[in-house]
């Protein structure tokens, strides 16, 4: 009798002791599982961050004044942006398509799509560009190869036909601005606005 009891005391504790084993095991995969899921969210959102680093690093043009020519006719034909670099790699501008959309007083908006002419002047479907400051020599349209980078520490000037890529602008009227580079795909958007009132003739600043 006392060996059957201890047979049955022995299978009993090996039992039990399976059943911990299991629930371990199980525990384990369960833990290894939420470690595994929550590293391959850091992975992602880290991946995320680091892109869009990348994105500001790799540069965008950006506007920091606009004006327009004031015309015989009280409204602004011509606009010139002045255009430098946010980031640290330079910008070929020849890959810059600069959107536009010219909302008159009273009036219905006019849209249009422009891309660097390096020839020519500023037409329905194209802007020119001129150096204003550029000490690195980033930008040298006649050199060899010829060049159309804004650079680092430079400044152009970006002259837009209104009257011909969408319409003249009289006061209080607004030009939305979306400078998009295609080899980054990187957006700049700006939103601006003519004066309520022109002076007769001359140069006027927009407004943001």
């Amino acid at each position: 009798m006392k060996r059957r009891i201890l047979k049955r005391e022995e299978g009993a504790i090996g039992i039990g002791t399976l059943i911990v084993f299991i629930a371990l095991i199980l525990v384990a995969a369960i833990a290894a599982a939420v470690i595994i899921g929550t590293a391959e969210q850091l992975e992602e959102q880290a991946e995320i961050a680091g892109s869009d680093a990348s994105r500001l690093v790799r540069s965008a043009p950006d506007i920091i004044i606009a004006e327009g020519d004031i015309s015989a006719s009280n409204t602004i034909t011509t606009a010139f942006l002045y255009l430098n670099l946010y980031g640290s790699q330079g910008i070929d501008m020849r890959d810059l398509v600069i959107h536009i959309l010219a909302t008159p007083s009273g009036g219905n908006a006019v849209a249009g799509d422009l891309t660097l002419d390096t020839t020519g002047a500023a037409d329905a479907d194209s802007f020119t560009v001129i150096e204003i400051h550029d000490p690195l020599g980033a930008w040298d349209p006649t050199g060899t190869p010829a060049s159309f980078i804004l650079g680092q520490r430079a400044q152009l000037r970006v002259e837009i036909n209104l009257g011909l890529a969408a319409t003249a602008l009289p006061p209080d009227s607004t030009l939305e601005i979306t400078m998009d580079v295609t080899t980054s795909g990187h957006e700049t958007i700006e939103y601006l606005r003519t004066p309520a009132s022109f002076p007769t003739g001359g140069r006027v600043s927009f407004v943001d």
